[in-house]
């Protein structure tokens, strides 16, 4: 058997955590096997779908890396398919026009709430035909025993026939329902393993009955637990950025966002496994937890983090001239370079490093803050003492160090009353990276300008 995944999102909005979250465990599932990865972009609900939430999907999909190499399937090009097999269930038996109008179906939801009993049109035993009365098409749900699903990761559930709703499978304009659509299209892209959210779990027990009617093969399912927020409700905007695509304008790394979605249900003894290449080797659907994730910033940017100062030093500074529209010449960037390992390892995304660019690049630059320009001219003499000795200092981080901290020694100073204005007049900052490292990739004339710099 060939495995074949899908993921199915709906362009009504971005591309949700979760849904991001479910298209990486379809994606390595599939992956593992040597199977297909297929992406359907469900967009029969005209009115809400949108081009620019197409878009979102596609972006945040493409971000994450996991896109399908198959064709992506647009679902409203099937509504053929889907109306053809509403027909066929009405043919066999399976289904029934319901004739009800919206007054009669209002009546008959309030009686079916307050009595806690499914809706059961009373067209479903009649066979007559009104050709000049809208109907729409019902699916005639078992009225006895009991449908079971052997879920891989929540288990065996069971649910009893007689509480499901006689489902509208085909609107009286004539267009299929997601429950319908989604079902057809599964069976005819022959996906073998629907893995979705558990919020699907109660569409289960009703689809499955369209795959029984029509005798199809039934596709294993796993239904994975919802991610919440760290107080364990529903996860929202309050919690943080709900789009995904959006962490990468926040200066994620795509690798990192892999890496915690991953584990945010799915469990491996080793943190190196959740990442892209052992992930694919090792995924399994059994070992998903069966209880819902929390979605914790601080875990996201720990990881983010971790995964910034193991990258190349190349990759990370293509990442931040595409994110600040940067354009340097050979001079501004190898200093953006050489300070960047420095700089990321007090941050926690790269967007963070924006406000360093100006004192890195910029070779004028010069501490602008009122206060801070007290302070070094307080401390001007410092200054221009420290300047003249690095001025004839052999440039190198050694002879650097060794400059500052033997001018400490003859002037019987403590560290911080030099450290504090360096950084002030080199950087326009309180904190920065390592001083003797900031020195050494400005350069002695950068450095000594602005420390001779009459304020």
């Amino acid at each position: 058997m060939e495995v074949v995944t899908r993921f199915a999102p709906s362009p009504t909005g971005y591309l949700h955590i979760g849904g991001a979250r479910t298209a990486i465990f379809n994606y390595l599932f599939a992956k593992k096997h040597n199977g297909k990865y297929l992406v359907r972009i469900e967009d029969t609900d005209q009115k809400r779908s949108t081009s620019e939430a197409v878009k979102a999907i596609h972006d945040g999909l493409n971000w994450l890396k996991i896109n399908t190499n198959e064709k992506i399937v647009y679902q409203s090009s099937r509504l053929n398919s889907h109306t053809k097999i509403a027909y066929e269930l009405l043919d066999k038996g399976c289904a029934y026009k319901c004739y009800l109008s919206n007054d009669e179906l209002q009546d008959l939801r309030i009686k079916s709430r307050e009595n806690g009993i499914p809706i059961k049109s009373p067209w479903r035993n009649k066979s007559v035909n009104k050709p000049d009365k809208e109907f729409v098409i019902r699916l005639k749900m078992p009225s006895e025993g009991t449908t079971v699903i052997n879920d891989i990761v929540q288990g065996e559930i069971s649910v009893q026939n007689e509480i499901l709703d006689d489902m509208v499978i085909l609107r009286s304009d004539k267009t299929p329902t997601y429950m319908l659509s989604s079902v057809v299209d599964d069976y005819e892209m022959a996906v073998t393993h629907i893995i979705r959210g558990d919020d699907h779990l109660n569409n289960a027990f009703r689809q499955i009955q369209i795959i029984k009617y029509m005798n199809w093969k039934e596709p294993y399912y796993a239904h994975i637990p919802l991610i919440h927020g760290t107080d364990g409700s529903k996860l929202s905007k309050r919690h943080g950025a709900t789009n995904v695509f959006e962490y990468h304008k926040m200066g994620y790394t795509s690798d990192a966002m892999f890496s915690y979605l991953l584990q945010l249900g799915w469990s491996s003894s080793n943190e190196d496994n959740y990442e892209y290449s052992k992930a694919v080797e090792l995924f399994t659907l059994e070992k998903i937890n069966k209880s819902p994730s929390k979605f914790d910033i601080k875990k996201l940017n720990n990881i983010n983090s971790k995964f910034l100062n193991n990258m190349d030093v190349n990759e990370v500074y293509d990442l931040i001239c595409k994110s600040f529209n940067l354009n340097l010449e050979n001079t501004q960037k190898n200093r953006l370079k050489g300070l960047l390992p420095e700089l990321l390892k007090r941050v926690n995304v790269y967007t963070e490093i924006r406000d360093d660019i100006e004192w890195i690049v910029n070779e004028s630059f010069i501490c602008t803050d009122n206060d801070h320009q007290k302070i070094l001219n307080a401390n001007l003499t410092i200054l221009n003492e420290i300047s003249l000795l690095l001025d004839s200092c052999s440039w190198t981080k050694d002879n650097i160090n060794s400059t500052l901290k033997n001018y400490i020694i003859n002037k019987n100073l403590k560290f911080k009353e030099i450290g504090y204005p360096l950084r002030l007049a080199l950087t326009g900052k309180i904190n920065s990276p390592d001083l003797v490292s900031v020195i050494y990739e400005l350069g002695c004339t950068i450095v000594t300008n602005r420390l001779n710099y009459q304020y």
